[in-house]
């Protein structure tokens, strides 16, 4: 969709004041809480990792500015980026 010159995008919210939340409920409290409990064990894998892992926080960051995507990200690849120090 391009807006051309003079034309103004559509910021109505009449159709999210129609909507029933009530019903929508019982969908959106698991999906709230599954992602609630995902941010927390990754955040608590991440404390207790962070010593250990490539880049500790921007993992962080990614952990918590990316609600879903950024803890599968880390639990699927941050976890594998360990360092490698043998100087210690």
């Amino acid at each position: 969709m391009i807006i051309e010159r003079g034309e103004s995008m559509n910021i109505d919210i009449a159709p999210l004041l129609e909507i029933d939340w009530l019903q929508l409920l019982p969908l959106i409290i698991p999906i709230l809480f599954l992602n609630v409990l995902l941010i927390g064990i990754t955040l608590l894998d991440w404390y207790k990792r962070k010593n250990q892992i490539v880049l500790p926080y921007m993992w962080l960051l990614i952990i918590v500015s990316m609600q879903m995507i950024g803890p599968i990200l880390y639990l699927m690849v941050g976890r594998r980026n360990v360092r490698h120090d043998y100087d210690s």
